[in-house]
């Protein structure tokens, strides 16, 4: 995975994490890659500590060495335009013509003239319902199964951690990280079989207002009028960052994930002892991604559908 990769899971790892701990018993459902590019813009006009503190919970912050020759050297550019410049050929790479998805990021900054499933709740769902090769893996510590759903032609996939047996979603998140992310969606752990695969349809749409979630995770003095250092957008020493505001939706159903779909007691099955089973009948984590990039779109908790 290359270095904006790794940043874009550590950054979404990060604010899944402050996201969770603040809505316990809710769904959770948000864009590291919208807030991703929309904080790198930021970044663009950003200088002193201010830039530094913005480098650091984007985890680029150690990316200089990693970027390409012909953004390295540029005198013209500073490391946060280059930075930049790699962010808007990935997107474009994940964005490519001919795909049968658009990828809609709507990202603004405004400015203002004032100075010059709970655990323990059961529920019926619609579930949809398919068999085919999947890729699963099955992690002993903590107890869950691992599967990837691709769609959009391959180019997009679902992966999503269930917990199993004893398990509960609690200790996935204890555990959850950048390398353990990566070790659980490896290769060494994620084999193709034939799987039968329960999922519940479900729509969420969230908005977050996230100055609180970037102050804990180091970003504070662009918030602050008095510490702001904007001065690479606006010669005005007064300008500050006032509020963030994220919002994100998404719909599992039949066609986004091209599964054949039925609900209550109208599944019939014939279980053949081959075949692996998923059933996703508890709250589980989900993560969108690009599949050539390994780039995270959208991640989410599903914790009532």
């Amino acid at each position: 995975m290359g270095s904006l990769g790794t940043a874009n899971v550590e950054f979404c790892l990060d604010v899944f994490k402050e996201l969770s701990s603040n809505n316990v018993g809710d769904n959770v459902f948000f864009s590291p890659l919208s807030l991703l590019s929309a904080l790198s813009m930021l970044l663009l006009g950003a200088r002193g500590n201010s830039a530094e503190q913005i480098e650091k919970v984007l985890h680029y912050n150690h990316m200089a060495a990693f970027l390409k020759p012909e953004f390295k050297d540029s005198a013209e550019c500073s490391r946060a335009g280059r930075l930049h410049s790699e962010f808007g050929v990935l997107l474009s790479q994940i964005n490519q013509p001919g795909t049968n998805y658009t990828l809609s990021i709507a990202n603004r900054l405004y400015g203002t003239k004032a100075m010059e499933f709970h655990q323990d709740k059961s529920v019926i769902v619609e579930m949809m319902y398919q068999t085919g090769t999947f890729k699963l893996a099955s992690i002993n510590k903590p107890q869950m199964q691992v599967l990837e759903l691709p769609y959009a032609d391959n180019k997009l996939s679902m992966i999503i951690l269930l917990p199993v047996g004893t398990a509960d979603l609690e200790q996935i998140e204890k555990q959850l990280n950048a390398r353990t992310f990566q070790e659980w969606t490896s290769s060494h752990n994620m084999t193709e079989r034939e799987v039968e695969v329960y999922v519940p349809r479900f729509k969420l749409e969230i908005k977050y207002e996230l100055n609180s979630l970037l102050k804990s995770l180091g970003m504070t003095d662009i918030f602050n009028q008095a510490k702001a250092d904007l001065s690479g957008m606006s010669p005005d020493r007064r300008l500050y960052l006032s509020k963030v505001i994220h919002k994100s939706y998404v719909d599992v159903n039949e066609e986004g994930t091209e599964a054949a779909a039925a609900s209550g007691d109208s599944i019939a099955v014939k279980r053949l002892p081959i075949r692996d089973r998923f059933l996703a009948n508890r709250p589980f984590l989900f993560f969108i991604r690009d599949i050539c990039t390994k780039m995270i779109l959208f991640g989410g908790k599903l914790a009532s559908p």
